[in-house]
């Protein structure tokens, strides 16, 4: 499981930061690779805008090469257009210098964390992909058809656990 979350270090400012939980059978590897692990792992990050009929979808995709053949992989799902967290968090990624990440196990204890720079490029292209969701959503909003939590349910049930 993936998350993206807005977190605050000794009273600084505020920044987004990405939350892997590594518990189960299918992570027991990747667990001992964190735990074991003293430098920082390459991180790719993809950003892409899913435009549905009812909202925008932000769609975050992570590849944490903890193995180079079989890279950890986390994806968040993020509607800008409710405002609130969701939009917080893609708009600190088209500010802040870097991304933290930390890597949980199924009890939620910190195995590994390490912090990936952001070049200028990518924290352009978040703000653009940004400005075209909040674009869109808007269009939507004049039709009265907005309807996040529609649009995110529909895009979630393409995705299966796999065992």
């Amino acid at each position: 499981m993936t998350t993206c979350s807005m977190v605050q270090f000794d009273h600084g400012n505020w920044e987004a930061a990405v939350f892997f939980e590594v518990g189960g059978k299918e992570c027991g590897k990747d667990r001992r690779i964190l735990k074991r692990s003293r430098s920082p792992f390459d991180v790719a990050i993809e950003a892409d805008v899913i435009d549905h009929a009812s909202a925008s979808i932000y769609l975050l995709r992570f590849e944490v090469m903890t193995e180079p053949e079989n890279p950890l992989v986390g994806e968040v799902l993020l509607a800008p257009g409710l405002g609130g967290i969701h939009f917080d968090v893609l708009d600190n990624l088209t500010r802040q210098e870097s991304l933290r990440f930390f890597f949980g196990d199924g009890a939620y204890r910190i195995l590994f964390s390490q912090h990936t720079r952001l070049i200028d490029q990518e924290r352009a292209g978040f703000h653009e992909l940004l400005n075209n969701a909040v674009s869109h959503d808007a269009l939507i909003r004049l039709t009265g058809r907005y309807d996040a939590t529609r649009a995110m349910s529909e895009i979630v049930e393409h995705y299966a656990y796999r065992k």
